[in-house]
């Protein structure tokens, strides 16, 4: 599931880019997260008007703004996103994902209800994997590839927590100063609340694996 997310997440950013400039701010407008539209403060653009508003909550968050924002997002759940997999499932995995994307890029929305600026972005969704990860194993290592003078490129084990918790002072660090300037584009809400509803749902996923 973590490969066909990663796959799916590529060919809609290839997708956007060969649309060209116009056509992918059009894409952006039609399946991003408008939050006006999402709380019907303004209706959509006929243009613009593909997908039911409240869609757009899982559309949005196949879209990214650029290569950094969409490299950042794909190296987090290729490194992350197997772990977490292998606990919980691939079905349970894909539901984590969605919905603690959904859930944060909602409540990002809510913050600015008569925004007509687009969110998207799988940021959340990343966040929800990254607080399910700690939930059920914070423990877990991440194998990462190392070459080595002489052998062929062998795979390491290195300890995931420290992303984790290096990723959770940058969270905390954007939101504490998100008036700045350099955080105004970068939606930290939605990646907090999207760790803890990973952190909820993995624990509720973990229940139901136990069940017999």
């Amino acid at each position: 599931m973590t490969a066909l997310l990663v796959m799916a997440i590529a060919t809609v950013f290839v997708w956007q880019r060969e649309l060209g400039a116009f056509g992918e701010a059009r894409a952006i407008y039609s399946f991003g997260l408008l939050p006006a539209h999402l709380f019907g403060i303004r209706q959509p653009a006929p243009q613009i008007d593909v997908v039911s508003p409240l869609l757009t909550l899982v559309t949005a968050q196949f879209l990214h703004g650029g290569w950094t924002h969409l490299i950042g997002n794909l190296l987090v759940l290729l490194l992350l996103g197997p772990l977490l997999e292998q606990r919980t499932g691939a079905i349970r995995f894909l539901l984590v994902f969605l919905v603690t994307g959904a859930t944060g890029l909602g409540l990002e929305a809510a913050s600015s209800p008569s925004s007509a600026i687009p969110i998207i972005g799988a940021s959340a969704s990343i966040a929800g994997v990254i607080g399910g990860l700690a939930r059920i194993d914070p423990s877990a290592r991440i194998g990462v590839p190392s070459p080595r003078r002489g052998q062929w490129l062998r795979v390491i084990r290195i300890p995931a927590l420290p992303i984790i918790v290096a990723w959770l002072i940058i969270q905390v660090y954007g939101i504490a100063f998100a008036d700045s300037d350099e955080a105004k584009t970068i939606a930290f809400l939605a990646h907090g609340v999207g760790f803890v509803a990973g952190v909820i749902l993995a624990g509720w996923s973990e229940r139901w694996r136990a069940k017999p």
